[in-house]
This record gives structure tokens, sequence and C-alpha cells, in this order.
């Protein structure tokens, strides 16, 4: 992909200025002195997402202002297509001076779209009367612009609300090799296909409006691409993925007539794939783990599983051809992100990254393990972000998540720290109005020691 936004083009597009005349290299304390790049001393990028309802309860200026001074924030995306009840994790709002917390409507938007850039499938705005008056990515991206702030807007893990779905699209939900209804982990809601005509000609009218109209720097998204159980996307440093191997089938999907037909036109007959898969989902799976096989091995035994799972990943990437394409038509360099949360063995949910990264420009590393309250899981984060640099740093330019909602900002410090020598391009904070600002100013003092202080003195 031409254009790419690389870490060494980040400082050039994100309007931060400065130059670095002496790098504080703190010693991280778990090791060696890391070696660092060349292209070290460019400023990190410091992002932190907002929902518009923390905007129109705090005032937009006053959550830019707390961003900026106390945490560092440098670039500021707003949540579009939300669900359930925030903070996410129960509790109230730490700052908020209305509500002690908020219900969204399910996957609304808060722009004024613009309906002819979409078909079959519209968005639906806001429609709650504190928020409904105001198009806030306009107004974001004007106060953002003021200060030289780089601006986006993510596009949450489900793009269309349930009811609308079953309604509007029941041809394209997810079915795994029962053909039963695949069912995200996170909301508990039908998934949707992403071979779906009308799903990407919908995906594709959201990218286009928002780069055509906005000005945004970057579009992010965590669209949830194949479900595995929860627990195997909040592992840092999970074991071989054979149990990703064994359920893949019957815990994602997909074997719908949008599937069958994708994988026609690419020479792979999934109904005749779906009758093999069917009986290794029903085989006792028990007797496979305690055997000690790896995954790697599992699949060359079972090449249809492995050619399976390669047509998700190819119509994963295809969807981010067509939105990535729609955006840069409109504005070439805007910067097409992925919210990375299925984290390690994403091959095993569609996401295969050295493929996938030829459809993204940047990538938001997620790692949460601030919240939990334990520093060693900060250690294990370390490494994580370590392979992932292996992995994406010389692709594209990446930043690591940090959980700033925990009730620990100690731990949050330290990570801001340490986690700067992993090779990553700066942070993501998440989220917001579940922050306590003492957090915000946790993530500022581990910047001071970290290996981009300089920046933040």
């Amino acid at each position: 992909m031409k254009d790419r936004i690389t870490r060494r083009s980040f400082v050039k597009k994100s309007g931060v200025v400065g130059s670095l005349t002496s790098m504080a290299t703190s010693m991280p304390a778990f090791g060696r002195t890391p070696d660092l790049k060349a292209d070290s001393a460019n400023p990190p990028e410091i992002s932190a997402s907002v929902f518009p309802w923390d905007l129109a309860d705090e005032g937009l200026e006053k959550v830019l202002d707390n961003l900026e001074e106390m945490s560092g924030a440098n670039s500021i995306y707003m949540c579009n297509l939300s669900q359930k009840t925030r903070p996410f994790r129960g509790g109230d709002y730490p700052h908020n001076p209305v509500r002690k917390s908020y219900t969204c409507e399910d996957c609304r938007v808060y722009w004024q779209p613009d309906m002819k850039y979409y078909g079959k499938i519209k968005p639906l705005r806001t429609e709650r009367e504190f928020l409904a008056k105001t198009d806030w990515v306009k107004a974001f991206r004007k106060a953002t612009a003021k200060r030289g702030m780089k601006t986006g807007v993510e596009l949450f893990h489900a793009w269309i609300d349930p009811s609308r779905f079953a309604k509007e699209l029941p041809d394209s939900i997810q079915i795994n090799v029962f053909g039963k209804p695949v069912i995200t982990h996170n909301y508990q809601n039908p998934a949707v296909c992403h071979n779906s005509p009308a799903f990407q000609e919908y995906a594709v009218g959201l990218y286009s409006d928002l780069a055509a109209n906005y000005e945004l720097d970057y579009i992010q998204t965590c669209l949830i691409p194949y479900v595995l159980p929860t627990k195997y996307l909040t592992q840092n440093l999970p074991p071989d993925p054979i149990e990703w191997a064994l359920v893949a089938a019957e815990k994602g999907g997909c074997f719908c007539g949008h599937c069958k037909a994708a994988a026609k036109k690419s020479g792979f007959d999934l109904e005749e794939a779906r009758k093999e898969l069917l009986i290794l989902a029903k085989q006792d799976k028990q007797p496979i783990l305690d055997s000690g096989i790896l995954a790697e091995e599992y699949l060359k035994q079972n090449p249809v599983l492995k050619r399976w799972l390669d047509f998700r990943c190819e119509s994963v990437n295809n969807l981010y051809r067509l939105t990535s394409t729609a955006a840069k038509s409109f504005k070439p360099d805007i910067d097409i992100r992925w919210n990375h949360y299925t984290r390690t063995h994403s091959y095993y949910s569609g996401v295969d990254l050295p493929s996938f990264m030829n459809h993204v420009d940047s990538i938001r590393a997620n790692a949460f393990v601030e919240h939990q309250d334990n520093m060693k899981l900060v250690y294990d984060k370390v490494k994580y972000l370590e392979n992932f640099e292996k992995v994406a740093g010389e692709r594209v330019h990446w930043v690591a998540a940090l959980d700033i909602r925990g009730k620990d900002p100690s731990i949050l410090e330290k990570s801001a720290e340490l986690s700067s020598y992993t090779g990553c391009d700066g942070y993501a904070l998440s989220h917001y109005g579940g922050a306590p600002f003492e957090n915000l100013k946790a993530v500022k003092r581990g910047l001071l020691k970290s290996k981009w202080a300089a920046y933040f003195k």
C-alpha cells in the first residue's frame, strides 16, 4: 500500500513540533537497556478515547484540557456505534457532573451522516435530545484542530444494532458449522458476516462518509471478525493455540450462503469442507488435548480446517481492502487503524496480521492489564508488546493500549514507563469517562520516566 502511515511519517502528520537533543534512557526495571531505533527521537502519539456524552456532560474543551494537561495526550478519537452501559465494568463515572453511568442507544452514530454514501443499510443517528442537536464529530474535529491534535473516529465492535440486524439482514448473520447463529463474546449479539454484500456496502459507506466530510486523521475500528471464547482474547501470553483450532468451527463462522458464494469464487468448496469440519467439531477433544499435539501439526493433519481458516482471513482482508480503498479515494492520506483487541493467535479469529497489514496503516495493540492491579501482568504485557513489534514494527505505525480505568495508579505509571521500550510508537488510553484523574496523571508520570521523557518535561 502506497503512502502508508509509518512511524517516520507520523511526526509530519501529527503536527507535534519539537526536536530531541538528548534522549532520556530510563532503565526498565525488568532487564537490559533496550536498543533504541534510529527513529526513536520522533515524539510518541498519545491517543485517548472519548464518548460523545463525555463531551456533552463535562464540556468539549474541558475534556480536551484534562487529557492534554494531565496525560500528555496529543491524539483523540471519538467512539461511535457503541453498545450497553458505561462504565463498561460497572461502578460510577469518577468525574462526570451529570450522571453516574450512561446506557447508550445501540450502534448509533454521533455525526450527521451523508446518506448518498449508503445503500440498503443506513446508519442510525442518536435520538437523545442532549446529543442529537450537535454534529459531535464536526465539533470535536474543529476543537482538536485548533490544538494541533490528531483526530480520529472509532467504529465500535458492532456496526448495526441487533434488532435491525435480525430484521434487515437475516441472511448475513454468521453461521457456525452446526448451522446455528454465531453469538459475539462481549455483547451476546449475532455476529455479522464479512462476505455479505449489503454489509460490505454499508461498511464502505461509513468509511467514505467520514473520510469525505470530516478531515479526520484516522478511522479506527474494533469490529469483531470471527468469534472465539472470551478467555482466548484476554491472555497476553497464551499457550499454543491448539484449543483455538479445535473450537473455531463451532464457536465461530462462517458457513452462510454469502460465504459459500465467496469461497466458490476462490476455488474453495465450503459446503464440502463443512461436512469434514462437522466431523472434527463433534469429536471428543479431550484426548487430542491430552496427546500434547500442537496447533501447527493439527492443521497439517487436517488441511481442510487450515484452508477454511485461511478463507476467513481472506474474507477479513477483503472487507478492509474495500473500506480502506474507499476512504483513501476521498482522503488519500487518511490513516486506517485497526484496534487489535484479539491479541495473540489472531489468525484463529480471522486476522492474519502479515497479510492484514496490507490493508491498514496503523494498529492499536490491545493488551489491557492495568485494571487488574497485578504488577506481574505489566511485565507479561511488555513481553507481548515486544513480540508484537517483531511482527508489525517495520510495517505499520502502532500504539500500545493502556487501560486507564484501574484502581492502582502505580501500576498504570509503571506500564506507561516500561511499555515505551517495546518498540511501540505511542499509547492509546481507554476510556476517558471511566478514568479517575489520578490515573491520567499516572500516565504522565510514567511518560516522564519513559524513553520519550524529553517530550513531557
